[in-house]
């Protein structure tokens, strides 16, 4: 499970804490952790405060916590990576995790009002919505701008790219002119093992249908056109297809979540039959399996945009207008 920076820093000054690391009365400063373990300040003064109002760490006259909830002598030393090592490892906070931690919810608000029209982002709103600091909000932002989600317009500034149908349909002739090419490539390559996991996938999901969650539908689209896709092994391909992606956002923020799951599983059948036709070493029919999903699934999804476009209700957030 993904966790925030402050989810790490919290863990890893309470433990010093609990196992004396720290010792009582020890002087806490957030310039001193922030070096320390190269992040902000802000998730720094925000772990403090919990730590203040969970009595690992108390105010003082001077600057910063003291360690305890009330320590008798004033330790003044600078913090080090011994403080924080356990079984020989350094201090270490993933800042990746962090802002990984955000995506999704941040990517749903986008994606329903990307379908509603035009919206604005303000980077500076968004960062106080999420108590996060602006450089993980600035990497949620460049991801986002990654997959076609969003486009900087300014300083504080982004614009929402408006899902709209045209819009759809040529997302939907990129990936037809470009996913056939690759599934007929990763097929010649493909282990049957792999093959044969991904179609136990599909029909173990077909048996249990419709009493499966959401999220198992977006694993099962990736399992074909990103995973399976990607083993064309085309990474200047692999990159025009990530512009593409906000295609598989629709289903996933809508389908489980926001709309109730159809009677009718969405796609098995169709992936099944290309994998089936890979599995059979027919990269061809493969490729031209996946052109006729793809043309059956764009009239799919169209309808899903027109009637949430109409009748969808969505609260938007205060970093959207």
């Amino acid at each position: 499970m993904t966790r925030t920076l402050r989810d790490q820093l919290y863990t890893a000054l309470k433990q010093s804490i609990v196992e004396k690391r720290l010792e009582p009365g020890l002087v806490l400063l957030e310039g001193n952790i922030a070096t320390l373990f190269g992040i902000s300040r802000s998730p720094v003064r925000q772990t403090l405060s919990q730590l203040h109002e969970e009595r690992y760490i108390c105010r003082f006259e001077g600057r910063g916590y003291l360690v305890g909830a009330s320590p008798g002598d004033i330790v003044r030393r600078p913090l080090s990576e011994r403080d924080f090592k356990q079984s020989g490892d350094a201090p270490w906070v993933d800042r990746t995790v962090s802002w990984r931690a955000h995506i999704d919810s941040v990517e749903h608000d986008v994606v329903l009002c990307s379908i509603k029209g035009a919206f604005e982002l303000n980077e500076l709103k968004l960062s106080k919505s999420l108590k996060v600091s602006r450089t993980v909000t600035h990497q949620i932002l460049l991801y986002l701008q990654s997959i076609g989600l969003v486009e900087k317009t300014k300083y504080n500034s982004w614009s929402v790219v408006p899902l709209d149908d045209r819009r759809l349909h040529n997302l939907y002739e990129a990936r037809r002119q470009l996913e056939p090419y690759m599934i007929e490539r990763a097929a010649r390559n493909m282990p049957e093992s792999t093959i044969d996991r991904y179609i136990e996938r599909l029909e173990h999901a077909a048996r249990s249908y419709p009493d499966i969650e959401g999220e198992l539908l977006d694993e099962l689209e990736n399992d074909l056109h990103h995973s399976a896709v990607s083993l064309g092994d085309n990474q200047e391909v692999m990159n025009m297809l990530r512009r593409t992606h906000p295609i598989l956002l629709v289903s996933k923020h809508l389908l489980g979540r926001v709309l109730k799951l159809p009677d009718q599983d969405p796609f098995f059948d169709e992936h099944l039959w290309i994998f089936e036709k890979m599995r059979q070493q027919q990269p061809v029919l493969a490729g031209k399996a996946l052109a006729s999903h793809l043309k059956r699934s764009e009239s799919k999804v169209l309808t899903r945009l027109i009637n949430f476009r109409e009748s969808g209700e969505i609260e938007i957030p205060v970093y959207l207008r």
